[in-house]
């Protein structure tokens, strides 16, 4: 898996005081459904890069997500597709 490639500081959104939004978030060591683990770095509310596990170092908090399943939102882990629209 190739890791995406970081946005220029100037793309960053932009926090209610007018500024560029600074403080990043690192999702350490996830799991995706298809089985892969990757680290998934998140900057002004939107996903700036996401790659293998232990491959994004940056400054700024870290989650450890090991043993956690990250999914897209909306999700829900428990729908029964199969029977959703037969009630």
């Amino acid at each position: 898996m190739s890791d995406s490639q970081p946005r220029r500081p100037d793309d960053h959104a932009a926090d209610p005081a007018g500024g560029p939004e600074t403080s990043a978030l690192t999702l350490c060591g996830a799991r995706l459904t298809d089985g892969r683990v990757v680290d998934v770095r998140v900057c002004g509310g939107r996903i700036e890069a996401v790659g293998t596990a232990g491959s994004l170092t940056a400054p700024g908090a870290r989650l450890d997500l090991r043993g956690h399943l990250l999914l897209p939102a909306p999700a829900e882990p428990h729908a029964h597709s199969d029977t959703a629209l037969t009630a």
